[in-house]
């Protein structure tokens, strides 16, 4: 037994205890939005019909549509949505910088869309646990060969952590339940023995576990003499043993936990969409199966029968016979003897009016109204008018994306930079250009909302040439001079993404014109010359004719 794996065993029992209200939530937010995820506080088979409680699927479709537009918004595949670049604006803007810059980018973008580092389908599930519960974990890490990267989707249900005194998650503690078989392979000399024993007779029995990531201050590891001490502990528990089958010392916190609207006093966010939305998404569920059930009485009414007059069971499907007794029918009609229930389907559209309200309750609820772009008839509105309701739209938008920026998509790329430069994957370090030497690697994000205000600087620029600054040249070309040309090209160009290959060299534009003034110049003076040889030209044919008309005189 270790007592350094007792002790956090002990630690992570207590905060599941403590966080079991939540899960409650979580698995009521997961019935009636998630239905994929409803295992929190239940057990279920791989057979299992998830969605068999529900009467209608709008607000599990509302809940996707808002998981998706993460990805297709914020990180679309067809555009290279982050880049990297250096903290001097002045030095970023270099030539050379920015095309080493871009490659690294490159390199950066091939490892993260590796198909073995599963990029897509972790960050998929880790939008919708993020879209319902307002939480998510995702774990990024080397692969086992350590010639990768490796993403991975946790459940909250296995995952709880514990923040710092500036509030960051900086402890993670996760179950982790694998096979004997799988945990043996994976560790075969430091198992225990009941372990190894299970993995030759009972090889799918799962063996409890605990992996935890934290401050290497939090725990003493036997980790030998190293060159230098790490920030960071990662921990792999045999639970029931209490033996510890991994402990390495690593320079960044593995885990990404993104948080939406946080809760005073808790370390567990709150979705905004899902905790508005759910009282709706139970109500729709209710209207919903009263409207069928409705639907299917009006269509298919209950019958009501004198049972002293029949003679064998009612049949009411098609083509079924009913016998009937006429003599113990007495004086009453054959419709009386078995008649349908009278009911009311005039009140079924009133019905219809509220789930349809309920459906746009829902549909702003789960941002739908904002992650939809605004109805745009560019052939009766102007450029002006068109770029203004692109910018209302960006601002509506704005709150519903900037945590998945800031919570998200940033740790995550800054996490996945960390674990590549260590790795040397952008090359050895003697092929940084000197002039980037000392310098700060920060990230830049590109996303269709984003093109979007980048692009406005290309239209402001043409804006800006068409209606003021080419008319006003018409009446002083001095004026002209009011604005610096090239340095508002270059932004508008750089705006449109155009790649670093592409610009030309700084100081090409003053080159140019210096070029185009001496040409000019050059040309001026042949055409002064030219002038002033039809000029003599013209003296001496004067002088000419002069001569001759004196001669005729004489």
């Amino acid at each position: 037994m270790d007592t350094r794996a007792s002790e956090h065993v002990k630690i992570a029992e207590q905060l599941f205890t403590k966080r079991q209200p939540v899960d409650s939530l979580w698995q009521v937010i997961a019935e009636n939005f998630y239905v994929e995820r409803a295992d929190f506080t239940t057990d279920r088979s791989s057979g299992e019909e998830f969605a068999e409680h529900l009467f209608g699927s709008f607000p599990v479709l509302a809940r996707r549509e808002l998981g998706d537009a993460y990805s297709a918004n914020l990180r679309p595949r067809a555009l290279t949505w982050f880049t990297q670049h250096t903290s001097d604006e002045e030095l970023d803007k270099d030539r050379e910088v920015r095309a080493y810059l871009e490659y690294r980018s490159k390199v950066h973008w091939r490892a993260v869309y590796d198909p073995a580092s599963q990029f897509v389908g972790a960050t998929k599930s880790t939008d919708h646990d993020f879209a319902a519960f307002g939480n998510a974990v995702l774990e990024v890490s080397p692969n086992r060969n350590l010639d990768g990267l490796l993403h991975r989707c946790r459940h909250l249900r296995d995952c709880a952590w514990l923040e710092n005194a500036d509030g960051a998650v900086d402890t993670l503690y996760m179950k982790w339940n694998p096979t004997a078989r799988q945990l043996a392979q994976q560790y075969p000399t430091k198992v225990s023995t009941e372990t190894l024993k299970a993995a030759k007779d009972a090889p799918s029995d799962e063996i409890p576990c605990l992996v935890m990531s934290l401050p290497r201050r939090s725990y003493e590891g036997n980790f030998g003499a190293t060159r230098r001490e790490f920030p960071w502990t990662y921990v792999v528990v045999e639970k029931e043993a209490e033996t510890v089958l991994e402990e390495i010392q690593e320079d960044w916190f593995r885990f990404v936990v993104p948080r939406s609207h946080r809760v005073t006093g808790s370390v567990y966010a709150r979705s905004p969409a899902a905790e508005i939305a759910l009282p709706d998404g139970k109500t729709f569920q209710v209207v919903t199966r009263t409207i069928r059930e409705a639907g299917e009485m009006a269509v298919n009414p209950p019958m009501i029968s004198f049972t002293d007059a029949l003679r064998s069971d009612a049949e009411l499907y098609p083509g079924g016979m009913t016998s009937a007794d006429l003599d113990a029918a007495g004086d009453r009609n054959l419709d009386d003897i078995m008649a349908p229930v009278v009911s009311n389907p005039g009140a079924m559209p009133i019905g219809l009016e509220i789930l349809q309200a309920l459906k746009e309750d829902l549909s702003s609820a789960w941002f739908l109204d904002k992650i939809r772009l605004p109805d745009i008839d560019s052939k009766v509105m102007t450029a002006y008018e068109f770029q203004k309701r692109l910018e209302q739209y960006i601002r509506q938008s704005a709150p519903m994306y900037e945590p998945v920026l800031d919570e998200y998509n940033s740790p995550m790329v800054e996490l996945q930079y960390r674990i590549l430069s260590q790795f040397k994957a952008f090359g050895p370090d003697s092929a940084i250009p000197e002039i980037l030497s000392g310098q700060q690697v920060e990230f830049k994000f590109r996303s269709p909302l984003t093109d979007i205000q980048d692009q406005a600087k290309a239209g402001m620029f043409t804006d800006m040439m068409e209606r003021l600054l080419v008319p006003a040249a018409q009446i002083d070309p001095a004026l002209m001079a009011t604005v610096d040309v090239p340095e508002a090209l270059r932004d508008s160009v750089q705006g449109l993404g155009v790649p670093a290959t592409w610009m030309g060299k700084e100081g090409a534009v003053e080159a140019a014109q210096a070029a185009m003034a001496e040409q000019q110049k050059m040309q001026a003076g042949i055409e002064a010359l030219g002038q002033g040889g039809e000029a003599a030209q013209s003296v001496g044919a004067g002088a000419m004719a002069i001569e001759e008309a004196m001669g005729d005189a004489a």
